[in-house]
């Protein structure tokens, strides 16, 4: 493991991002924002289901598409640049893997929200569950500030 973290710490993409003055400040603005619009959209339809279940209008969950698919854009990217800028201090912490999972479920919970997939489950326990994976992602975040042990391995 060690060898393939050093492999992905020594590429010139990765090197750019820790040694640049501004690249990684920059890929960490980014991968706020794209949180933010990501996981704030995500909330307002969990929230919007929650209220009013399967009665939830079609059109004002696709009014969100389009700051939906803007969010994970932004978050994806800049996440893969902070990842392999550091990519011992993620992948050996495994608060990053709590927040992965619970940030790729809220997201398959939304598609079946966004699509209406309701036929084997409640849609209000479907919005319910999807608001706590999206808040426990938003946690974890927050918690690898603190909590790696590594930084680097090379």
């Amino acid at each position: 493991m060690s060898r393939v973290l050093a492999i992905i710490e020594q590429m010139q993409v990765a090197v750019w991002m820790r040694e640049d003055a501004y690249a990684y400040f920059i890929a960490l603005i980014a991968h706020a924002v794209g949180m933010a619009l990501l996981v704030g959209a995500g909330i307002v339809v969990s929230l919007l289901v929650l209220r009013t279940g399967s009665s939830t209008s079609q059109t004002a969950l696709q009014r969100l598409l389009p700051v939906l698919w803007l969010g994970a854009s932004l978050a994806v990217i800049s996440g893969v640049l902070l990842l392999v800028a550091y990519p011992a201090k993620a992948l050996t912490n495994p608060v990053f893997a709590i927040k992965f999972f619970c940030l790729a479920g809220a997201a398959a919970l939304l598609g079946r929200l966004l699509r209406r997939d309701f036929a084997t489950i409640r849609p209000r326990l479907l919005a319910a569950v999807s608001l706590a994976l999206w808040l426990g992602g938003v946690a974890m975040g927050k918690l690898l500030l603190h909590t790696y042990r590594i930084l680097t391995v090379s």
